[in-house]
């Protein structure tokens, strides 16, 4: 529903939601309302972790797990008390209401380094309960990053997981003048206690998660609970573009977000009490984080796991009698997302590629009668979903078997942290008898956005605005100049009525606002200036286009920076920069033009080749050739190009997930007037803007016939 151009939820016509209830404006208030609740019901389920088993002739060990154990929400109240208080009893103090915790070096933050399991959010809620502040770290992260983190945010604590301790302590030895404890969790590990050659860690207290809860119940201090303008999290980003921002995300942020998911729930007939999360995504994501805080504050049971073990292909299970199970069958099945039989589950584009992967594995091994038989309950379904029909009976005597891997009780499947492809989602919502629905949001927005209609079946559609913002675009022009234009040279503007013949309501930037909006960069004002303006809206850098119906579409990015399959940003102009190093690249022909996208694990490249330097090692390895652009098509010729932009991006710091899978060299011998494959990339023939910047679109439209191929080799 558009309201002075303003895009909002039908729910929110009139005012946008904050909160849940007057009562409940914390995230403090969202967990004590829920232990008070729904004090009998499970709230947390862990699998017994019991190690490794290594099959014959397997090349990597499976995590071998018992039974899972639950707490309730009574005792998660319990927990929680206990490990707030506790961080008191070590040194940490309580923000004082109004306090800047950017202008402080008190102790009011600690810091998390550890992969999504219970006593994750025990520590969070913990910290919340006494107005301390949590600074989220992702556990992959190398810890330069978590020094950085530590010590912008004078962290006194850390938490990490029990195999790690060692590691922590000794890179902060010294480094790190505020921490002074170490809290570790006994995740996945079998030891539950620090081990004695692990025990050396200087001057820092070490501690378990337990041991805190054990020590804040024991002295008994009250809760000091938190305001909604409490700095609730320092959530920071992977650092793809340099230096991590720390996204600051006050309580009323995270509340205003998990109210207008829990009206998004209900409307899809999700139940209070009464579904089961299964939540295996890193934490210090903002989707992970958002998609757990809804399920506590509706009461369901959240069971932990992580994406290795998520399916029976990388664990086992031990039954009562000491065997071991390591197919995906009950009962003791291996895989957390049978285990757990979740009725709600949320991931990335590149989980349920995954998911579809494995089952065209297992269709692979069928007959081929039950092949055909399959085809034939595939294709039914397909049309009977796309024209707004169920197909009972083809869902009850083939498809039911394939959601029984996932448990057999999923309801819905949310996917967001980047664009999903239309044959993925089309595959998983036919194939596992259920809506599978794209969401948009980002860390800035405290994972508030849009979330697709469940009877939408429209593929790249991401849905209208949740109800806790308003969504407005900006034409991408800037001194009267184009930012980025679309593939046939046209600049996106809010007066565009058509997006390549399909009738819509504007294209341009996406500006979102609304209490869900964080409140910009920790300690980076500069950065956090370019983006938040003084009337509250956050730019994000994403071209969409707003079709009729108040839906959107993202098409396109203005900041050139996108994520991968796995959630992985890359920062294309950062990469550009550090691989224009190479003397392969002719900066004068364009430079190189690096791209990736949702469906894709590495990005990859079009290069403008330095000719003269493929001659020169031509002739020094004897490598023959007619004319010099032909050196472009030599296998010989790419690997060594790619092998030295690698080294240049390697030396310029760039991440592992920014390094380039595969390249195509372009000789720069057409015409700079008429776009070509063989072009240099000019103003003239629209490769480059008036300002000389690569013009994407164009470029991408000229190279299809070679970047097509090299993107297929950018997916493992």
């Amino acid at each position: 529903m558009s309201v002075n151009g303003h895009w909002r939820d039908k729910h929110a016509a009139k005012e946008l939601v904050t909160v849940i209830s007057k009562d409940i404006t914390t995230v403090h208030e969202v967990i004590q309302n829920s232990v008070k609740q729904y004090g009998n019901h499970k709230a947390l389920g862990t699998r017994t972790f019991l190690g490794h088993h290594h099959p014959a002739g397997a090349r990597f060990p499976l995590a071998k797990f018992g039974e899972t154990k639950w707490t309730t929400y009574a005792e998660f109240g319990d927990l929680v008390k206990g490990f707030g208080a506790g961080l008191l009893e070590l040194g940490l103090e309580s923000a004082p209401p109004g306090v800047d915790l950017q202008t402080t070096d008190a102790p009011h933050t600690i810091l998390i380094f550890e992969e999504t399991c219970a006593q994750w959010s025990i520590a969070a809620f913990g910290a919340f309960s006494q107005s301390i502040c949590v600074a989220t770290s992702y556990a992959t992260l190398g810890m330069s990053a978590v020094i950085e983190a530590l010590n912008e945010t004078k962290a006194g604590a850390i938490v990490c997981n029990i195999s790690t301790v060692s590691k922590v302590a000794k890179a902060c030895a010294g480094k790190v003048p505020s921490l002074k404890t170490i809290i570790y969790t006994t995740n996945n590990s079998v030891e539950t206690s620090l081990p004695a050659d692990a025990a050396d860690t200087g001057s820092l207290r070490v501690l378990s998660v337990d041991n805190v809860v054990k020590m804040g119940l024991d002295n008994g201090k009250p809760f000091c609970p938190p305001t909604p303008e409490t700095l609730g999290v320092i959530m920071y980003t992977s650092g793809s573009t340099g230096k991590p921002k720390g996204v600051m995300i006050k309580h009323k942020s995270m509340v205003a977000s998990i109210a207008a998911v829990k009206v998004k729930f209900l409307d899809l007939n999700l139940l209070e009490g009464k579904e089961t999360y299964i939540a295996y995504r890193p934490a210090a994501h903002i989707l992970e984080l958002c998609a757990e805080l809804a399920a506590f504050a509706m009461g369901w049971e959240v069971g932990y796991a992580d994406p290795k073990t998520i399916s029976s292909k990388g664990a086992c299970r031990q039954r009562p009698d000491g065997t071991l199970n390591e197919t995906p069958a009950y009962p003791y099945p291996p895989g957390a997302i049978q285990e757990f039989r979740p009725s709600v589950m949320a991931g990335v584009p590149k989980i349920w590629d995954v998911l579809k992967k494995g089952v065209e594995d297992q269709v692979g091994k069928y007959s081929a009668a039950k092949q055909f038989v399959f085809k034939v309950a595939f294709i039914g379904r397909y049309w009977a979903v796309k024209q707004g029909r169920e197909s009972y009976l083809l869902k009850a005597l083939v498809l039911n078997k394939l959601a029984d891997t996932l448990g057999g009780r999923l309801k819905v499947g949310l996917t967001g942290g980047g664009p999903i492809s239309g044959e993925i989602q089309t595959f998983i919502r036919t194939a596992f008898c259920m809506p599978l629905l794209q969401g948009y949001a980002l860390t800035e927005t405290t994972c508030a956005g849009t979330i697709q209609e469940v009877h939408d079946n429209r593929n790249g559609v991401v849905g209208p605005p949740l109800g806790s913002v308003e969504i407005k675009l900006r034409s991408c022009m800037k001194n009267g100049e184009p930012e980025v234009m679309d593939r046939e040279k046209k600049p996106y503007m809010t007066t565009d009525t058509s997006h390549y013949g399909q009738r819509v309501a504007g294209r341009g930037e996406v500006l979102i606002r609304g209490v869900s909006v964080s409140e910009g960069y920790f300690k980076q004002k500069e950065k956090t200036d370019e983006v938040f303006d003084k009337d509250g809206w956050f730019s994000t850098g994403d071209v969409a286009v707003f079709l009729p119906d108040g839906t959107i579409t993202i098409v396109d990015r203005v900041k050139n920076l996108v994520k991968l399959k796995g959630g992985e940003y890359i920062a294309i102009e950062a990469m550009e920069k550090e691989y224009g190093a190479s003397p392969y690249v002719n900066p004068m022909n364009g430079g190189i033009m690096c791209y990736g996208d949702g469906d894709m694990d590495k990005p990859v490249a079009l290069v403008q080749a330095n000719l003269l330097e493929l001659k020169r090692w031509a002739e020094q390895t004897d490598t023959k050739y007619n004319k010099l652009e032909d050196l472009c098509n030599l296998p010989a010729a790419e690997k060594l190009v790619l092998d030295s932009l690698l080294a240049a991006g390697k030396a310029g710091n760039l991440g592992s997930n920014e390094l380039l899978g595969a390249i195509a060299l372009i000789s720069g011998t057409g015409s700079p007037v008429d776009a070509e494959a063989t072009s240099p990339w000019t103003p003239e023939n629209g490769g480059l803007t008036a300002s000389n910047k690569l013009n994407r679109q164009p470029i991408m439209m000229s190279c299809k016939t070679l970047l097509d191929p090299i993107k297929k080799k950018g997916i493992k």
